[in-house]
């Protein structure tokens, strides 16, 4: 064990990376300031965020910040060692830094998919406390009003009925102002929220890609020098097949033929990983464009695509539950002129009420269970003509009456416990369907057998 942990860490036969550059002193200097300046960068964010934490108590999920630090700060460890190693070639104590930073970036990144609903699910305290304050205002107004108009009353009988008459149409208008401005508030809320999460996603997706380009890009050379190794052990094993006692008692502790067996399959779980990672990284980005302003040519699909991604854990299979199964069927779709954000804000609001629909349902668990028992979304596209197109989401949950479905569109109106929805989202995404892309935002329902919703939006958008 002592001997393992002193080749651990000593440079044994390697040779310094510095003469991968030739020694040559401008070359090697580069380097030792490049990785020099982006350690003490890396080193310097955490700092940040731990004082950003201390002066916002109120933070939730603080924790995630703590994941980053840990991951920027593995990083920063990783550039020292691409210093040392170029005088100092202790490579398995520079390997394993590197491990470290990836299974700290990977778990950071499931984590960050993990928190996105939840984080989506939080109402501003700010803007509901303004809001409060404004309907409280707005009723003590309304209160005094009334108070004056009944003094006014008792004192002049004699126009009681044309006052009366005025007060009830300057009340009616009051109360249309009044909704007005409510539905107005509330998409202005949502909207900068959206678009705070935007900003956020946005940001944390490039900070995540960076290590991760710097592990995909590690994974090839690593393989080479790895082959390289076992190549040479081949090589002297085959022309020296009695090493001495010492080397035979090594090559017996480590089990040599096993790591060349693992080896392999280590470096493939390492890109399946960083695979994983990326793809991931690439939904984050693509549902970031919360706050794009202008309309631009965006594929439907790929919107689809990235919130099913931010979905997954959802979707995926629980320790009492099956998971929810999507079926896709897409039709061959041209990109569509909109507004890209606001569609995936739209997809997210349809699917993830479709989710928390059939974690209602009770599963059956059996083996002679038909696809009715399984908890299934559908989501299919197709070209309606040659200017419009259709998306379908289906799902097999418990369904919903008519009465609810004239409602299903208004604000505030939600079937869902107190303090689980605002009755918002379906709001918001009809108001994005029907006025901001001309299109139409449908929702057909059985009960007990399941919700379809249908959206239709033409290809290009009439000024």
């Amino acid at each position: 064990m002592q001997e393992m942990w002193k080749s651990f860490f000593s440079s044994g036969s390697f040779i310094p990376h510095g003469h991968c550059y030739l020694w040559q002193t401008k070359l090697v200097w580069l380097h030792v300031a490049s990785d020099s300046i982006i350690a003490l960068a890396y080193f310097s964010i955490p700092i940040t965020l731990i004082y950003f934490i201390s002066k916002r108590e109120d933070l939730p999920f603080d924790w995630i910040f703590a994941m980053f630090g840990a991951f920027i700060v593995a990083c920063g460890i990783t550039h020292i060692f691409e210093v040392w190693t170029l005088w100092h070639p202790t490579y398995w104590l520079s390997g394993t830094m590197k491990a470290i930073t990836a299974i700290i970036s990977f778990a950071t990144a499931i984590l960050l998919v993990e928190l996105i609903p939840q984080a989506l699910a939080l109402p501003s305290p700010a803007q509901l406390t303004s809001a409060n304050q404004l309907l409280e205002a707005e009723i003590v107004e309304r209160q005094l009003a009334e108070s004056a108009l009944q003094k006014a009353k008792d004192e002049l009988e004699i126009r009681v009925e044309e006052r009366t008459a005025e007060l009830k149409r300057q009340t009616q208008q009051l109360a249309q102002t009044l909704s007005e401005l409510q539905q107005t508030q509330s998409r202005l809320i949502q909207s900068e929220k959206m678009s705070s999460l935007g900003q956020l996603v946005a940001g944390v997706a490039h900070e995540i890609n960076n290590p991760v380009n710097f592990i995909y890009g590690n994974i090839a050379p690593t393989r080479d020098y790895l082959n390289s190794l076992l190549e040479l052990t081949d090589s002297y094993q085959e022309n020296y097949p009695d090493p001495l006692p010492k080397v035979k008692e090594k090559l017996k502790d480590i089990d040599l033929d096993f790591i060349k067996k693992d080896l392999p399959k280590i470096l493939v779980s390492i890109k399946t990983g960083a695979d994983r990672i990326r793809d991931i990284v690439k939904s984050l980005r693509l549902f970031s464009r919360l706050d794009q302003a202008d309309m631009k040519l965006a594929d439907m699909h790929e919107g689809i695509e990235s919130t099913l991604m931010i979905l997954q854990n959802r979707l995926k299979p629980k320790p009492d539950s099956s998971g929810i199964q999507v079926i896709k069927e897409y039709g061959d779709l041209p990109k569509i002129e909109c507004y890209p954000g606001q569609l995936n804000q739209v997809f997210m609001n349809i699917i993830a009420n479709a989710i928390d629909a059939l974690e209602e349902k009770p599963e059956t668990p059996s083996i002679a269970a038909s696809q009715a028992d399984f908890r299934i979304i559908e989501i299919s596209t197709k070209m309606l003509d040659s200017a419009w197109v259709e998306i379908r989401i289906a799902n097999n949950g418990p369904g919903i009456t008519e009465s609810v479905i004239k409602q299903l569109f208004d604000p505030f109106f939600t079937t869902k416990p107190v303090g689980k929805g605002t009755g918002l989202g379906l709001s918001i995404s009809y108001q994005i369907i029907r006025e901001t892309h001309q299109g139409e935002l449908l929702c057909i329902s059985t009960p007990a057998k399941g919700t379809e919703f249908i959206i239709k939006i033409p290809i290009s958008i009439k000024e």
